[in-house]
């Protein structure tokens, strides 16, 4: 497909960069579809199940990061069906797009995933940051006994939930759909880039 090892560039032509398009949008919009299942459970369960406490105030900050990144990764999905929809194009001469509108709509994908990775990592950091700081309250070498009694009542804080956990794995599936919608803008910017054919 793309040969980044070959000494001498070839001249790939339309057709070979529609169907990396179409190859790469297809791969690049399931992918993120499926790694951005977790983020948007995990945000939509946040929203919707707040305590009262938690209703009163406005949203945190991680939490508007956290819709911040999602809606990106929705708009990224998407771009990577304009791929697709950008392949069919390039296959027809008369609706076929010129190189700098193509580079333009890649650039603009790399751009998105480039954010929903580094909002995703801010996000990782705030809450392993929170994490970690929980665990170093407590005492060296102490133990947490949970009564199995249903009046027990934990001090908030005091541990890492299972909810903690799930949150980590939609921070660290984003970071993932972010990278794979990355590497599928960064081929195919090779390959346009490759093209040195002015008419087409």
């Amino acid at each position: 497909m793309i040969d980044f090892l070959k000494p001498q560039s070839t001249n790939p032509t339309p057709q070979q960069i529609a169907r990396s398009l179409r190859r790469l949008g297809w791969t690049g919009l399931v992918l993120q579809a499926l790694l951005g299942f977790i983020p948007l459970l995990v945000v939509v369960t946040t929203i919707l199940f707040r305590t009262r406490q938690q209703q009163i105030g406005i949203f945190s900050l991680g939490l508007w990061l956290a819709i911040a990144c999602l809606i990106i990764l929705f708009f990224s999905i998407y771009w990577c069906f304009r791929y697709i929809q950008l392949a069919n194009k390039l296959e027809s001469r008369n609706l076929r797009p010129a190189k700098f509108q193509v580079l333009r709509d890649l650039k603009l994908g790399l751009v998105a995933n480039l954010s929903i990775m580094t909002i995703a990592v801010l996000i990782a950091l705030m809450r392993v940051g929170e994490l970690t700081f929980r665990m170093l309250v407590l005492p060296q070498g102490s133990t947490v006994i949970i009564p199995n009694q249903t009046t027990t009542t934990m001090t908030q804080g005091a541990l890492i939930a299972p909810s903690n956990m799930i949150a980590i794995q939609a921070m660290v599936n984003a970071i993932a759909a972010g990278l794979i919608g990355t590497i599928v803008a960064l081929l195919l910017l090779y390959q346009v880039g490759q093209h040195r054919n002015p008419h087409d």
